[in-house]
């Protein structure tokens, strides 16, 4: 299933919502989308990713995460992952984003 992708920015916060699979064909557009954005919205301090549709995250998925983090954490951005469905909680959990970013089920 590709994946979809909706970016919505407010004052100092953005919620990206997706939904499908994050793998290595849609990862760099997430990473292109996010850096039109944070160009656009210099003011973003928060990223929280709406993962409630997200069915799969590949290692690519993954990557491109910690490659947003860190490339935008140095300006000042935190990160959150929400609604994250256990079967990708797992796979992220085994990858060790668990332990540099902030990922529940809620």
């Amino acid at each position: 299933m590709e994946m979809q992708l909706t970016l919505s920015p407010a004052a100092d916060a953005l919620t990206v919502t997706l939904a499908g699979e994050l793998d290595s064909l849609s990862a760099p557009k997430l990473y292109d989308q996010l850096s039109q954005t944070l160009k656009q919205h210099p003011a973003i301090k928060k990223i929280t990713f709406d993962c409630q549709n997200l069915s799969y995250i590949s290692s690519a998925g993954a990557g491109i995460l910690l490659l947003s983090l860190d490339n935008f954490g140095h300006r000042g951005v935190d990160f959150e992952l929400r609604h994250v469905r256990p079967e990708v909680y797992n796979i992220l959990d085994l990858l060790g984003l668990t332990k540099v970013m902030s990922v529940s089920n809620d």
